[in-house]
């Protein structure tokens, strides 16, 4: 009788021995998936990039000077998958069409002789670009002078009607398809939507 209960102390406590052991293994590999996971969270955030469309009308001298720009104001680098302007819910491919549109500009050859003293408009792509944070990339640029007073006041009235869609990555192959304004009054703006992959735009902003 005496063996049968030191066999059954000693079994209850190999019982225990192993259900405690199996606990501990748990919570070391339910510890170890959490710091994983935090680990993950912790890369993804210093990599995230966050883009944003800005416009200035004069320039740091005070001078009347139009600027459309897209910033990175995130912590990491932004790879421009697509990019699309908008005016009335029409996409244009250029900022010569967009402002022939909405501004009555006219599109003069350099070759022409009209171009003498003509004010250019400076326009580039965004689409295709490695913006770094803080880093920024006019694709509209048009200042003010006597001979295009009336182009540059339209302009700068009927801007805040412009939209844009802008699809981008971070390093980590993550990407956002964001819907923007000038300003960030409209719905959304600081949660774009996290997408597999970018689109590819029916009409892109390419100049």
């Amino acid at each position: 009788m005496a063996d049968e209960k030191s066999f059954m102390r000693r079994h209850w406590t190999d019982t225990l021995f192993a259900v405690a052991a199996l606990f501990v293994s748990a919570i070391s590999l339910w510890v170890g998936i959490r710091t994983e996971d935090a680990n993950e969270k912790l890369v993804a955030s210093s990599t995230w990039p966050f883009l944003q469309v800005q416009i200035s009308n004069a320039n740091p001298d005070g001078k009347l000077d139009m600027h459309f720009s897209v910033v990175n104001t995130g912590v990491g680098p932004a790879t421009v998958e697509s990019f699309e302007v908008f005016w009335r819910g029409k996409a244009y491919r250029s900022g010569n069409e967009l402002l022939k549109a909405c501004c009555g500009f006219k599109i003069i050859k350099a070759t022409s002789p009209e171009a003498k003293g003509h004010t250019p408009l400076t326009t580039g792509s965004v689409q295709g670009v490695v913006l770094r944070p803080g880093e920024t990339e006019d694709f509209i640029h048009y200042p003010l002078n006597a001979d295009n007073l009336a182009v540059w006041n339209t302009l700068d009235k009927v801007r805040d009607q412009f939209s844009y869609r802008v699809c981008y990555c971070s390093v980590l192959g993550d990407c956002w398809l964001a819907n923007l304004k000038s300003e960030l009054y409209m719905p959304g703006q600081l949660h774009p939507q996290q997408v597999e992959t970018c689109p590819v735009p029916p009409v892109a902003y390419i100049k």
